[in-house]
């Protein structure tokens, strides 16, 4: 069997495995069984949660000073009623491969394991130790690379020259950094009142929508300038009881902040204290974060690894994706900022993904496989 077809009927296995967030169980169980019998490696699967696991597989070198690891997220977005065919079954038509997670990103997935399965079979033994890593539940709160800082920080981290190739559908262009976000929760503490006489109390909701009008004035101000990422309120809601002519008392919203790499969390918070505090208001502002919260991180062109594998792609393939700061968050936030570990995505072309349109493009498969194939063999074996 050749590699692309090794790779599709892997990828059909990954597909037909319903692996929506916080249900990985099953698919994290294939994997394991793939990583031990066909790879050969020492495995583990890490109870997340009920239903949810992550998967590790490794080749592990005796005295090896590197750290190579691969993979990615194992979850998909749940599938939307607007599938007009099975999600859960893969088709080809042309150069697209259709099917829930296809793109995002079983395909990168299939496409790693493809490539280790090959150096094996062809007699390579990289000089470093590998790991393969299926991480769950990454398209909601990312418990799972949060279980895995944990048990990797009890076991001393990952070591100091450790490089991970994310298989993230970035084809066209490597993203070397990301924004990162922070999901914050504000509450506001009136004073109650009679209604019908609203300067007896404070009303919360009146505090909120001018806090909250203030806030959006200056940061949409500084997000078209490009100084700052978006924001974005996602929920307000007051102690409501049903109708009574009372003033609420308390008010609360749930704030999102996506963070550029110069900006922080902790800055964003101090901004907002002091808006609430201009506003002069007898209103008592507490604001508490909430998960999941991702810290931004960028990493140089010039980092070693980086560089030497734009550097191998454009001398031997003549291909040049473009470095990229993403302004979505992905696991690498967490695994960069927690075991700094150098953290780049760059895997098989997925197009339309999180929608009934999900693909994956064919041409990008066979040309990803083959490059990485050949930058294992130059960077990583004697």
């Amino acid at each position: 069997m050749g590699n692309m077809e090794y790779c599709l009927a892997l990828l059909e296995r990954l597909v037909a495995i319903p692996s929506t967030s916080q249900n990985e169980e099953e698919i994290a169980q294939f994997l394991e069984r793939h990583l031990r019998e066909e790879l050969g490696m020492v495995t583990s699967l890490q109870r997340v949660a009920e239903g949810s696991c992550n998967v590790r597989g490794e080749w592990r070198r005796a005295g090896a000073s590197r750290r190579l690891l691969l993979g990615g997220h194992i979850d998909t977005v749940p599938p939307s009623d607007r599938w007009t065919s099975d999600p859960y079954r893969l088709t080809v038509q042309g150069d697209e491969v259709r099917g829930l997670g296809a793109g995002d990103m079983k395909g990168g997935l299939a496409a790693q394991l493809t490539v280790l399965k090959r150096l094996r079979d062809h007699g390579y033994t990289l000089d470093c130790d590998v790991e393969f890593l299926g991480l769950a539940d990454e398209e909601r709160y990312s418990t799972g690379a949060n279980a895995y800082v944990e048990e990797r920080l009890k076991e001393g981290g990952v070591g100091q020259d450790a490089f991970f190739i994310m298989a993230e559908p970035h084809y066209t262009n490597i993203v070397i950094g990301a924004a990162g976000k922070a999901l914050y929760r504000v509450d506001i503490r009136g004073r109650g009142g009679h209604a019908a006489v609203p300067e007896s109390g404070v009303s919360a909701v009146d505090v909120m929508a001018e806090f909250l009008t203030r806030v959006n004035r200056e940061y949409r101000a500084a997000y078209e300038r490009g100084e700052k990422a978006s924001l974005c309120c996602l929920r307000v809601e007051s102690d409501y009881p049903g109708y009574s002519l009372n003033i609420p008392e308390h008010c609360f919203c749930l704030l999102n902040k996506q963070l550029l790499p110069r900006e922080s969390g902790e800055d964003f918070c101090r901004d907002l204290e002091r808006i609430f505090t201009q506003q002069n208001s007898e209103a008592l502002l507490t604001i508490t974060p909430q998960t999941p919260s991702y810290p931004s991180y960028r990493l140089p062109k010039t980092q070693k690894d980086i560089s030497t594998l734009l550097r191998f792609l454009e001398l031997e393939y003549r291909h040049t994706p473009e470095p990229r700061i993403n302004q979505s968050v992905s696991d690498g936030n967490i695994l960069y900022h927690h075991l700094k570990i150098p953290v780049v995505l760059y895997g098989p072309q997925g197009v339309d993904f999180h929608t009934e349109r999900e693909r994956l493009l064919l041409s990008s498969l066979e040309s990803y496989m083959d490059q990485l194939y050949h930058y294992l063999r130059a960077q990583y074996t004697s």
